[in-house]
């Protein structure tokens, strides 16, 4: 068994062996071997020794080339399926096309494409230094065995820069963030590893399965890749409820757009997942300034040469995961923004929605707009079922799997991760934005064969019926679901009152900058600092009479609803955590929140965690009413301005 070790210690040392093995293990048991294949690699120069005890060489198939010998399907969820003898809206000129290809790749008049390789690196998760020579290294990888996309395993936070250079490298890094253990709920295919160290072996199965979770979110990169080049052309075009839907989604965005311009908020627009361009350019007419955004280089390309075509010069457009990545001087972003989109489903894209919105919320101008469409979870798809092959939706969702079925044309089939839009989604969004509209679209065209559309009367008459259900409150039953928000027009006063307080009062302190954050853990990740002089601020509300209570304590303590209702008398359901909402008006983002500077009278009793001050620390570390700043402030000074703040033990 092991000595007394942190997991950030055992974590360090899990070997890239184990990693691997446990990862192909679950390769083998959620039955991703059909979507690609796991290849043997070795490469080796003066600093990089790669091999298969510490990379993953996965191999996908692009659209025209043919499956793994003895094997029916190949790609992450690229999959041939047997269609009708005559698919539905195919044209002519598509069918003759795609026959010369076949008839071409028979007679070896052409050769099928090569495979598309991920070559996934797992040594160097604690390499906090990328040298030039490093750097190069990497380079050379690609020209090595085609290799078509790199990931490399971080769990150091590299450089900003760093991570641009590995970019044109054609280089990804995913940072996992080290996993507390009051964090690890539970282990998804428990994987064992021949060893008596029990915590090794814990500690490598959680690590696994956040690789994991990432891994299945680069499967939708690399369809993105092989589907760029022809995604234009192909998807949508052919499916006549695909294409309602994009058009029922433009006719709510150029509403939004039109409005903004109305108001004069026109001068910048952001285009999250922006693909190819298809609302960036639509955008364009009406902003000054439009930044458009995706995680596949090939959509990029795509999107600047349409730009080009165009020639469209306000628009810039960057390649960025933009959930896991920081954009290139974001900072200028924040509070600069007027309108926001995350079009065509973008919404159920993003693993952690909660996190997003708030960044959203950052960059938005109080006041500013917000355009977001996902995948619904009570989709009347999911409960009737047609029995048609022949159908008129371009991508369905699995629930089980969280996973969308993608169909870019009628021979090419993707499964791509998908969180789709449920009551904790519209939380979520509600929390922080005020929601002005939220649709859903369509319901009876989705259930409907592609063949039956062709005919114009049926589909102008399905239109029409879905539209109007469209914008019916009474249902939700749609496959898509289109939400239209605002950021409330809410000034935070929080920093300027704290920074005043603290001049005022002759206080010994400092700002430390640093990233935006949302908890006291992105606070301790950003600073370093001692956990144990680090203090947070919860506000909860009162429902009785809709007070407020602010509670100061250290970080590691907690303190619930039930703590509060005996404190304060009262029963603990009229006892709530304040809403994100509730706590802006107070004049605090997320993340921000001090234990002083509220407006006057806004707080009707404030506590303070009697640790604090009995504490030995000689500086704490708290909000200051910016949550890309952090206060460090002298003891004796917090206690002084706090002193006459209620007592509690938590």
């Amino acid at each position: 068994m092991s000595n007394a070790r942190s997991p950030e210690e055992i974590l360090k040392s899990v070997k890239p062996q184990d990693l691997v093995n446990i990862l192909k293990k679950k390769f083998e048991v959620e039955k991703l071997s059909r979507f690609f294949e796991v290849k043997d690699y070795r490469f080796s120069r003066t600093i990089l020794d790669l091999d298969s005890s510490n990379s993953l060489l996965l191999e996908f198939r692009t659209l025209q080339g043919s499956p793994p010998e003895g094997r029916e399907s190949s790609g992450a969820g690229v999959r041939e399926e047997v269609r009708p003898s005559r698919p539905a809206a195919i044209s002519q000129k598509q069918k003759q096309s795609k026959s010369q290809l076949e008839t071409d790749l028979a007679v070896g008049a052409i050769s099928p494409p090569s495979p598309y390789k991920l070559l996934f690196i797992l040594g160097l998760q604690n390499d906090a230094d990328f040298s030039l020579h490093l750097l190069n290294e990497i380079g050379t990888i690609s020209n090595v065995g085609n290799i078509s996309r790199i990931v490399i395993l971080s769990l150091k936070r590299l450089d900003v820069d760093v991570i641009q250079i590995l970019k044109e490298k054609k280089a990804d890094v995913v940072y996992i963030d080290p996993p507390r253990p009051k964090d690890i709920k539970s282990i998804t295919n428990f994987i064992p590893i021949s060893t008596d160290d029990y915590e090794y072996v814990v500690v490598s199965n959680v690590l696994a399965d956040l690789v994991f979770k990432r891994l299945k979110k680069l499967f939708h990169l690399v369809l993105s890749e092989i589907a760029a080049p022809s995604y234009n052309e192909f998807y949508g075009k052919t499916k006549a409820a695909t294409k309602a839907i994009m058009d029922y989604e433009e006719e709510i965005l150029d509403r939004m757009v039109r409005r903004a311009k109305n108001e004069g908020k026109n001068h910048t627009a952001v285009d999250v997942g922006c693909g190819t361009g298809r609302h960036s350019f639509v955008l364009a007419d009406a902003f000054e300034f439009v930044y458009a955004f995706d995680f596949s280089p090939a959509m990029i390309e795509e999107a600047k040469r349409e730009k080009t075509k165009r020639n469209k010069t306000n628009i810039f457009f960057g390649e960025t995961d933009i959930e896991y990545e920081e954009v290139a001087d974001e900072d200028k972003f924040y509070g600069t923004v007027d309108l926001i989109t995350a079009s065509f489903g973008m919404g159920s894209f993003i693993e952690d929605t909660a996190k997003m919105l708030r960044r959203y919320y950052d960059w938005l101008k109080p006041g500013g707009y917000l355009f977001l469409s996902f995948y619904n979870k009570d989709s009347i798809l999911l409960r009737l079922i047609p029995n048609w092959r022949d159908t008129s939706l371009s991508a369905h969702l699995d629930l089980d799997n969280e996973t969308l079925r993608v169909e870019l044309n009628p021979q090419t089939i993707f499964h791509i991760y998908c969180k789709p839009f449920d009551d904790t989604t519209r939380s979520e969004i509600n929390g922080i934005f005020n929601i002005e509209e939220i649709s859903t679209y369509p319901t009876t065209m989705a259930l409907l064969p592609n063949s039956l559309l062709e005919n114009e009367y049926a589909l102008e008459f399905f239109r029409y019926v879905d539209k109007s259900l469209a914008t019916d409150k009474r249902y939700g039953l749609g496959h898509y679901v289109i939400v239209a928000a605002h950021k409330p027009e809410v000034t935070l006063t929080g920093y300027s009152n704290v920074m005043t307080i603290l001049e005022n009062m002759g206080c010994a302190y400092e700002i430390l900058e640093h990233g935006p954050v949302l908890s006291i853990e992105d606070v301790l990740r950003e600073i370093g600092g001692p956990p144990e002089c680090m203090v947070k601020t919860v506000i909860f509300k009162v429902k009785r009479d809709d007070s407020f209570v602010s509670v100061s304590l250290l970080a590691e303590k907690r303190v619930g609803k039930e703590i509060m209702a005996d404190l304060l008398r009262e029963k603990e359901y009229r006892i709530k955590f304040a809403p994100e909402k509730e706590v802006i008006k107070l004049g605090f983002p997320v993340g921000g929140i001090a234990p002083f500077g509220f407006e006057t009278g806004s707080i009707a009793r404030m506590f303070i965690d009697r640790n604090i001050r009995n504490s030995t620390c000689e500086w704490f570390y708290m909000g200051v009413g910016d949550n890309r700043k952090t206060l460090k402030i002298r003891r004796e000074d917090l206690l002084r301005i706090v002193s006459s703040y209620e007592d509690i033990v938590v």
